[in-house]
């Protein structure tokens, strides 16, 4: 009886070792996501934007800026 309960242990110890082995390695992954895409350059718009852009631009506004 003490044998199978032996076996048992160490059955349990091993799904124990692989599953913590398991969730360190997909945490280091995750790490290794985050500080590639942190390393990245930022992005960097060029558009053409004014002061006046949220409200609606007039016939007058549009003469001025000519």
């Amino acid at each position: 009886m003490s044998g199978i309960l032996v076996i048992g242990l160490v059955l349990c110890g091993l799904v124990l070792l692989a599953t913590l082995g398991l969730g360190l390695i997909t945490l280091l992954i995750k790490l290794g996501v985050i500080v590639r895409e942190a390393q990245k350059p930022q992005y960097l718009d060029a558009g053409d934007y004014s002061i006046n852009q949220g409200r609606e631009v007039t016939a007058e506004d549009r003469r001025r800026s000519e």
